[in-house]
């Protein structure tokens, strides 16, 4: 998968006694950004309304990004209609609709082709001579409506959406729409039936940790109506973009199934605030979570001491953890998850295509050009015993 990203958000400039152009530089990157799209798309940079519809009278701007002779920025512009007022904002995507990741579905590589992720800026005013602020849009369409995540367009890493958070949230979405009748499950879509029958129950609680711009936590209160409450918690410099996905995307007030959603810090290293200890969690998220093995012995330590309301409500939960394996440091999760009594429950891989792995090979050097990509891990935690000599996976 790779993103379309803002390198330098759209700021509107005078390029004539009555035209203005709204200028941006951008980039297509993989989720952290640590390597660019190497091969040759097409994209095209368009002018909208506050609502994302293409402004009628002015046509895309269209470039090509040359990564097969490796570019790292480009620089993309749209031109003002004379009488145009108001808010607008620049939207940049892939030319070529079988790119498009513009539904949950793409996401999970139904093209057959390696993704990339449109982008949007927030609303400028044309009057005004400001950049827009340093934030930027992913719109998903979902089984039920559409997503919206902002995204800072900084340079952390933890307020933008990263591919096993995106690959969970396809993968609840579609699965959501088959709970009821799990027999009409496309043979597409792994299977997970200690999960499928977890998320079938009425009254869920749900808390999801290391939640960054919240995209696993608000596709599970927008999928299923049977969520009671979710609580989606990360360190304090994740409150502002948290708070914004959260109000931005908040189920309609007429909703008669409306959870309660919140956010809250939750710091791994310290003690559980006493609302999240007193409270009985049906499921655990974790996405994306297990990169840094510093910190992995203290979120092991944080899903065991939640583990400890569900012993003292004399009930069961599951944990729920996306990864995307970038180095063999991360296993250490797994080592310690056994020592502090957790066990695999169920596990299941969903296959992210990659743009450029398909034309030069699938990355094993052996030259053979077949379709490549990227493992996005999935896995079921519980206690008891699991599925294969006790849960060992690896």
């Amino acid at each position: 998968m790779h993103y379309i990203r803002f390198l330098k958000v759209p700021r509107l400039i005078r390029t004539g006694k009555d035209q203005r152009t709204l200028v941006a530089k951008v980039t297509i990157t993989t989720d952290l950004g640590e390597s660019f799209l190497a091969s040759n798309v097409a994209i095209e940079a368009l002018l909208e309304d506050p609502a994302g519809v293409p402004v009628p009278t002015t046509r895309p701007t269209r470039y090509t990004w040359d990564g097969k002779n490796g570019m790292r920025s480009l620089e993309v512009s749209i031109a003002l209609p004379k009488r145009c007022t108001g808010l607008v904002k620049m939207s940049v995507r892939p030319v070529d609709r079988k790119y498009a990741v513009d539904t949950f579905q793409d996401a999970l590589g139904t093209s057959g082709h390696g993704g990339i992720a449109a982008v949007r800026s927030i609303e400028i005013a044309v009057e005004s001579n400001n950049a827009a602020a340093p934030l930027a849009e992913r719109r998903f369409i979902t089984g039920s409506g559409a997503i919206s995540i902002w995204e800072e367009t900084g340079e952390s890493i933890a307020r933008h959406i990263w591919d096993a958070g995106l690959v969970l949230s396809a993968y609840i979405s579609q699965l959501s729409q088959h709970l009821k009748t799990p027999s009409t499950i496309p043979t597409s879509l792994p299977r997970l039936p200690e999960l499928e029958a977890l998320l079938a129950k009425p009254d869920l609680n749900i808390l999801e940790l290391g939640a960054g711009c919240g995209i696993v936590g608000l596709t599970f209160a927008h999928s299923l109506p049977n969520i009671s409450k979710i609580t989606l918690t990360d360190l304090p410099e994740a409150e502002e973009i948290l708070s914004r996905n959260i109000n931005f995307n908040l189920p309609p007030s007429s909703s008669s199934s409306k959870p309660t959603l919140s956010h809250q810090v939750l710091n791994w290293s310290s003690p559980l605030p006493s609302n999240i200890s007193s409270s009985t969690w049906d499921l655990i998220l974790v996405a994306d979570c297990t990169y840094n093995p510093d910190v992995v012995p203290d979120l092991v330590e944080t899903l065991t001491r939640v583990r400890g309301g569900w012993v003292g409500a004399g009930r069961g939960g599951l944990v729920l953890l996306a990864m995307k394996v970038r180095h063999e440091s991360e296993l250490v999760f797994f080592e310690l998850m056994g020592r502090s009594g957790w066990v695999v429950r169920e596990r299941c891989v969903v296959r992210l295509l990659v743009l450029g792995w398909e034309e030069e090979g699938d990355g094993d050097g052996d030259g053979d050009g077949e379709e490549g990509g990227q493992e996005i891990e999935v896995f079921v935690f519980g206690s008891g015993s699991g599925f294969e000599d006790g849960g060992e996976v690896r």
